[in-house]
């Protein structure tokens, strides 16, 4: 099957609407209180919901209320102070017929000519919601987003099935014969919507997919592909479940882990985030708490006797495991902040200085001279390089270094496991200093390769050549375009789209 979404300029939508009116008997979870509240690793449903919807820049909503009204309401009224967004409220009277008729309870208190409408039970991307803002709408059409991928489809049996032709939609239903695509429940609509949802009631039908099917009569009812976009519906214990596991799946997926944060740090920092976003522990006092187990470690390292040398080892490489949850827990939270990350890799810095200190001045006092100090002299100057020479080609040259295998072995995350064994054999010192020769290596490897990447020009001497503030200030006229996290983030920073990979709290120096 061809067809295209028609993309254009992404269409002006300031509302959407979130059916939140539902009952949820399948989640089996009503002690926890109405479906849109159910908590998922730090966030309700709603508010992640919501969530998407801002970081695709859409900032009004208007929340249809059913089954417990008032929790809901309560819930909801929270998520608009705590998200600073403006969120209104409808009773749907008839919200147990169906979704339709939640639906239809909008009618209204919509006046704009295009709306966006989701389900508070469904997880989706930021990503998703922008793909179907940036399709192309008619003044009576209404757009579903479907997903052509059926195997990865959680709970197809339950999915409610479409079948498309050139884009648009044929038939709609969950016990179609023939389909080839899934409803993902985000819609971009006119008010041709509530025409169709109310004229389906006439006839004593109530669901969306019923409102569609009268559009599809029509020829109003069109589908834009999200194939490939993060979606589930919420709506079973095994669902919710998945939800679990996909948020955490996706915390290491942001293109800044080293090999050790990949294979090793990962597997264990992502279950304690997970705790931890069950606690009102923040991400800035993680971070502070990363850092004082790496000054308590360093403290051991200043004796020289091989047990404090293994407790010191299994200190700092607890602090480099802990140090990836401040980012996990940020973006599972959506607290993800550019001050967050500054501040957490100013205290990496100063805790890594602290370990090469605390070990040079323990190897010191038993092996007087100068060789002793040149080595940790050679090791905190590699260390702190280590993260300055890619983030200063970023600033430079407006674009982030590749994340190529000497970019990868330069990561704080490999120098600290390394020091974490040289510690658990008795030989922090010489552990630290063939770090810091591998890691002076990997930064002249680093400046080859960058010279060969960005060849001079006009443009690039000048910014290259400017004093130190200039540079500083670089990023601010690289580009003026924003750059949304993923997943797993929903922040957006005022730095060029090229180089915030290295500069937010993704741990770009794990």
């Amino acid at each position: 099957m061809l067809w295209s979404n028609n993309h254009g300029p992404t269409t002006n939508v300031e509302c959407c609407i979130i059916l939140a009116a539902g009952e949820g008997r399948r989640l089996s979870m009503l002690e926890k209180g109405p479906k849109p509240t159910h908590d998922v690793l730090g966030l309700s449903l709603g508010e992640r919901t919501i969530l998407a919807c801002m970081a695709a820049g859409v900032n009004r909503f208007l929340v249809v209320l059913g089954f417990q009204a008032e929790a809901v309401r309560a819930h909801f009224a929270q998520v608009s102070i705590r998200r600073g967004c403006a969120v209104e409220f409808v009773v749907a009277a008839d919200w147990h017929l169906g979704n339709g008729i939640s639906a239809l309870a909008a009618r209204d208190s919509i006046t704009d000519d295009r709306f966006l409408l989701v389900m508070a039970d469904h997880l989706v991307s930021a990503t998703l919601i922008k793909n179907v803002l940036h399709t192309a709408l008619g003044d009576r059409e209404v757009c579903l987003a479907v997903d052509q991928d059926a195997a990865r489809v959680f709970d197809l049996d339950d999915a409610t099935k479409v079948q498309i032709e050139h884009g648009m939609i044929e038939c709609i239903g969950k016990h179609l014969n023939v389909w080839n695509a899934i409803d993902t429940g985000v819609f971009l609509a006119t008010p041709a919507l509530f025409d169709a949802l109310a004229g389906a009631a006439a006839k004593g039908r109530h669901s969306l997919s019923h409102g569609i099917e009268e559009l599809v009569e029509t020829g109003q009812a069109r589908a834009v592909d999200v194939t490939g976009q993060p979606w589930l519906d919420v709506d079973t214990p095994d669902s919710f479940q998945e939800a679990r596991r996909r948020l955490l799946g996706s915390l290491g997926k942001n293109g800044a882990d080293g090999f050790i944060s990949t294979h090793v740090n990962r597997r264990l920092s992502v279950p304690l985030s997970a705790l931890l976003v069950r606690t009102p522990v923040t991400p800035n006092q993680i971070s502070l708490g990363s850092f004082f187990i790496a000054l308590v470690g360093a403290a051991f390292f200043t004796v020289d006797l091989l047990w404090t040398s293994i407790v010191a080892a299994c200190l700092v490489q607890l602090s480099s495991v802990v140090d990836g949850c401040d980012g996990e827990v940020a973006r599972l939270r959506h607290l993800a902040t550019s001050r967050g990350a500054w501040v957490d890799t100013m205290l990496d810095r100063y805790a890594d200085t602290a370990i090469v200190m605390a070990i040079t001045v323990g190897y010191a006092a038993g092996h007087p001279g100068v060789l002793p100090w040149l080595g940790g002299l050679a090791a905190s100057t590699g260390f702190l390089l280590a993260s300055y020479s890619t983030k200063e080609f970023a600033l430079t040259h407006g674009v982030p270094y590749p994340d190529n295998v000497l970019n990868r072995l330069k990561r704080r995350d490999l120098r600290l496991l390394v020091m974490c064994c040289g510690g658990l054999a008795g030989y922090p010192f010489y552990a630290m200093v063939v770090m810091s020769l591998l890691t002076h290596g990997l930064i002249v490897g680093i400046l080859v390769n960058g010279w060969r990447l960005r060849p001079p020009d006009r443009d690039r001497v000048a910014i290259g050549h400017t004093d130190e503030r200039a540079r500083e200030g670089v990023a601010d006229v690289v580009s003026p375009t924003l750059r949304e996290l993923s997943p797993t983030a929903t922040l957006t920073l005022d730095k060029p789209a090229s180089v915030t990979d290295v500069l937010v709290h993704t741990d770009s120096e794990r």
